[in-house]
């Protein structure tokens, strides 16, 4: 399974069978270089609107599963959703947008999952010492931080910090296999493509 940022808190997960497309912009969802019949947002300020009936899109907490996709929707506070998405066998947790931390409740719906995509930013405080304890506590091999604008890196670099990983190097792209995860916790930053 590979993963690719496509902007600032949108994510395209590319597997063997299935891809899904999370939070993309209209523009990204009709750009041939992301295929994707399954699309997911996590906020109502995302726009699922215009989508073709092969689609399948998912807006809202819940259990669903296509074409061997597993994803679980809760609720992150508001009207925000995360989710989590078991694709080749990778367990993938994406917050997308937290306007507050979550609740010890919504923590334990959580038993583990292989990557984290995180905002760095929960409301308008940085979220990097609370986002490395979640996903310290589920078990987390590869945390990816989101949500921060090209021209507002210092949220980025902020975070980073919290997290005692300055100057790490973006990469293209993260590929992920089952069988070749790392032991603890690794820190990636994903170019936005």
């Amino acid at each position: 399974m590979e993963i690719k940022v496509l902007e600032n808190n949108s994510v395209y997960l590319k597997g063997k069978k299935e891809n899904v497309l999370i939070n993309p912009s209209e523009k990204k969802r009709d750009d041939s270089k992301y295929p994707s019949r399954i699309f997911l947002f996590t906020s109502e300020k995302y726009d699922g609107m215009g989508f073709d009936s092969d689609k399948i899109l998912i807006r809202a907490p819940g259990e669903y599963e296509v074409g061997g996709v597993e994803i679980n929707g809760y609720p992150a506070g508001g009207e925000n959703t995360f989710f989590i998405i078991n694709i080749d066998g990778i367990k993938v947790i994406f917050l997308g947008d937290l306007d507050e931390a979550l609740s010890d409740k919504r923590i334990e719906k959580v038993d583990s999952a292989d990557v984290l995509l995180a905002p760095v930013l929960i409301k308008d405080s940085l979220g990097g010492k609370l986002v490395l304890d979640w996903a310290k506590k589920w078990g987390v091999n590869y945390l990816i931080p989101m949500g921060y604008s090209d021209e507002d890196k210092n949220n980025l670099d902020k975070f980073l910090d919290q997290a005692d990983q300055e100057g790490l190097e973006p990469a293209e792209s993260l590929k992920v296999d089952k069988n070749d995860l790392p032991d603890g916790l690794e820190l990636k930053v994903l170019k936005k493509v």
